[in-house]
Order: C-alpha cells, then sequence, then structure tokens
C-alpha cells in the first residue's frame, strides 16, 4: 500500500517552475509577433482602398465632361480638387467611413462601406477647386492613408502618387507605394 501512494504523489516544485519558465518564454516570444501580424493584416486595407481610390480618379480623368445647355463645350482630363482626410482622425479601433460632406470624393464615386483603421484622403496640386485640361506629364495626385494602428499617436503612412503620361495622357500611378512607420 505504500508504494501505491508514493507513486500516486504529483509534479516536484522544480519540475513545475520549469513549466512555468518554458510557457514564459514562449509567450514572450508568441504575443509580440502576433501584434505585428495583426498589424502587418491591418495595413492590406490601406494598399487596397489606395489602389481603389487611384481607379476611381483614373475613370474620371478618362472621361468627357459637357457643360450645361446645347452650346456647351465638352473638355476631358478632369481632375478633382483635394478631399479628406476621412475619417478626419484615425483611432486605434475601426471607426466609420461617412465621407457624405466631401465634395471630392462623392466627385469620385469613392466611397467605403465597412468600418476602417486609416484616414483617406486625395491631395491635388495642380487643381485648387477641381480642373480639367490637364496636360501629359504633369502630377496630379497623391492618394493617401494614415493610421494609427497601436493608439500610440505615432502614425503609419501610405502614399500613392498619380499623374499623366507623355504618349497617351491616361492617368498612371507610381511603381509603389511610399510607405513610413508601416507597422509603427
Amino acid at each position: 500500500m505504500s508504494r501505491r501512494i508514493r507513486s500516486l504523489r504529483g509534479f516536484t516544485l522544480v519540475e513545475l517552475m520549469i513549466v512555468v519558465a518554458i510557457a514564459g518564454i514562449l509567450s514572450a516570444i508568441a504575443i509580440p509577433t502576433f501584434i505585428k501580424l495583426v498589424n502587418r493584416a491591418k495595413t492590406g486595407e490601406s494598399v487596397n482602398n489606395l489602389n481603389v481610390m487611384f481607379k476611381a480618379a483614373s475613370s474620371y480623368y478618362s472621361a468627357e465632361r459637357a457643360g450645361q445647355g446645347q452650346t456647351s463645350t465638352v473638355s476631358g482630363y478632369c481632375i478633382v480638387s483635394s478631399g479628406g482626410p476621412w475619417p478626419a482622425t484615425p483611432k486605434k479601433d475601426k471607426q466609420a467611413f461617412s465621407n457624405n460632406t466631401d465634395v471630392t470624393f462623392k466627385a469620385l464615386g469613392f466611397s467605403i462601406a465597412d468600418y476602417v483603421y486609416y484616414s483617406y484622403s486625395a491631395f491635388s496640386p495642380a487643381a485648387a477647386g477641381g480642373s480639367c485640361g490637364h496636360k501629359a506629364g504633369e502630377t496630379l495626385y497623391t492618394f493617401r492613408a494614415e493610421g494609427d494602428l497601436d493608439g500610440d499617436l505615432t502614425f503609419s503612412l501610405f502614399e500613392l502618387a498619380a499623374g499623366s503620361d507623355n504618349a497617351n495622357n491616361t492617368l498612371y500611378h507610381s511603381v509603389g507605394f511610399y510607405v513610413s512607420n508601416e507597422l509603427e
């Protein structure tokens, strides 16, 4: 009977301390890696939405615009004025993208139905109030997404520049995104 009691004892204190130490080391490695992966997933939103914004601006640029009335003229190569940021201030948590009053995003037909981590804006150095007849080779837009992924007031920034080419005067964007503080 005494043998049976001895075999039913538990773990020793040293064995338990080793298990706790191993769990602590694993969590010290895993938690920051997990947070970094979550923040990297959040950045996918900005890249996708900036591409959609560029496509909307490209469509607007290539469409012909006519004035009101029978004797009006038709113009092309139009851009909209600067607009945004929407939402006004990026936050750690998602917020609604409500741009009901922004004439720039309305003209482009750009809206986001989902909640967003980033604030979006379009900067048009060539047009104070929107204009048409832009010449080939001009820089026309800079699309921006700015976010505060971890709530520390350090912002990550994604920018996509767009201009017109010299051959066909069509809108194109830069080779890649300018990124600053991607994961903060």
